[in-house]
């Protein structure tokens, strides 16, 4: 079966041949060809079925300076086909050096520099397009995709509306004019035409996750619960909406079925390590050790079979989180001797020094405690957690007059209502 690009390149080609036609006049669109141009495209179609580059060849030595605009455009698509962008740039342009109004031949031109990153100047030819009043459909929809590309969505709208009012089944552009909608944080207005998208479209996997990230931006948890739901029962959720379903799952206190959707996240060979590390940390802050416990195993699974590529500070969390999670689980050996070869390679990683502290406090050695929360108050942005921990060391140890101290050092810094509270208690111990 014929590629489908060069299908195309052969029906572009065959829209040009005009046996009757020898001239063509300044001011047309379209150019016409010569009977024996006309010879020349019917060669190429034939060629460019067996050999790409030996239609282009063959092409290339045909176009001359009096040539019609038409061998320059066809010649532009077949170097387009072979991904030879700068060569099919150049094709297109010299198609309208001798056409100017070819319209098709500058919208060809503008998904070549889109294709490039010169986005300036794609959106320049549109302009010429658009100035000659004979826009297509599908040109109108380019316009769209080119202006979200350089995050203006107002006039990127203006295109997509127009192209549906020409083409209202153009599902391109109604793609667009919701990506647009949720740009300028239109939820409720991007949601319908999502949702209507949805009911001729269902498998586009695409449209499920933006109608779940549209709901989420209304903070309708449980509609973009139901919306990731859908997608992974009909088997098209990536592994990101998948974790983002987790995520959904986690902060609802549904920690069973979290890990459930995020096992099938990240039961690729190679799933986005910086994902799972942040699902773990969600079960950590859950305070959810066993969950947390089966992603940490499958990260370390992969660690060890080189699946991924681990960076020093994904493996300085990995360590980190380990340690959160045999801590919460009780395994205090365990966990205080991945809080020090955790401190060996980083001194100054400030909430593995709190960690530390507090576990040591945890099983009663006070004074050890307070050199860790000393260590961690030299660090910035943890001076006040390091005080408040001290001054609760104080208080176990009856110090009461020397944790008003620091408990008010700590509410110089950074002011907290639960922090004045615990203050005003322990004012009342001293008295």
């Amino acid at each position: 079966m014929k590629n489908i690009k060069t299908v195309l390149i052969i029906l572009l080609c065959l829209m040009f041949i005009n046996t009757s036609g020898l001239c063509r006049e300044p001011g047309s669109e379209e150019p016409t060809v010569s009977q024996k141009e006309a010879e020349i495209l019917e060669q190429v179609i034939k060629l460019s079925e067996e050999d790409l580059e030996t239609a282009i060849e063959f092409l290339s030595a045909k176009v001359v300076s009096n040539s019609s605009s038409a061998l320059d455009f066809s010649l532009g698509n077949l170097y387009f086909q072979k991904d030879k962008l700068e060569e099919a740039e150049d094709a297109y342009r010299n198609a309208l050096k001798k056409l100017p109004g070819f319209s098709r031949a500058r919208a060809n031109l503008a998904r070549i520099l889109i294709g490039q990153g010169k986005i300036d100047a794609a959106i320049k030819e549109f302009k010429e397009i658009l100035l000659a009043g004979k826009t297509r459909p599908s040109t109108l929809t380019l316009i769209g995709y080119t202006f979200l590309l350089k995050d203006r969505p107002v006039p990127a709208e203006t295109a997509y509306r127009q192209a549906l009012l020409l083409e209202p089944d153009d599902i391109n552009a109604y793609f667009g004019l919701a990506k647009c909608l949720i740009q300028q944080e239109r939820f409720k207005e991007a949601i319908k035409v999502l949702e209507d998208l949805l009911e001729d479209n269902p498998l586009n996997k695409e449209l499920w996750f933006l109608l779940a990230n549209a709901n989420l931006a209304l903070e309708k948890s449980d509609r973009a619960v139901i919306t990731l739901e859908c997608a992974r029962r009909l088997d098209l959720a990536s592994d990101q909406a998948l974790a983002s379903l987790g995520d959904l799952y986690l902060n609802q206190g549904q920690a069973d079925e979290a890990l459930i959707v995020y096992q099938e996240a990240f039961s690729m060979e190679e799933p986005s390590i910086d994902r799972l590390l942040r699902a773990v940390e969600g079960f950590i802050m859950m305070r959810q050790p066993s969950q947390a416990a089966v992603l940490l195993k499958r990260g370390h699974i992969l660690e060890q079979a080189g699946k991924v590529s681990w960076t020093p500070a994904q493996s300085c969390k990995l360590c980190w989180l380990k340690a959160r999670q045999a801590h919460l689980k009780g395994e205090h050996e365990f966990a205080l001797k991945a809080y020090n070869s955790l401190l060996e390679k980083d001194p100054l990683h400030g909430p593995a020094l709190l960690a530390t502290g507090d576990l040591h406090r945890e099983e009663g050695r006070l004074e050890q405690a307070l050199i860790f929360y000393e260590r961690a108050g030299r660090i910035q942005d943890k001076e006040v957690k390091a005080l408040i921990r001290q001054a609760q060391v104080e208080v176990d140890r009856q110090g009461y007059g020397r944790a008003v101290e620091l408990l008010e050092a700590a509410q110089v810094l950074k002011p907290r209502a639960y922090v004045t509270r615990y203050l005003e208690q322990v004012r009342r111990l001293v008295r």
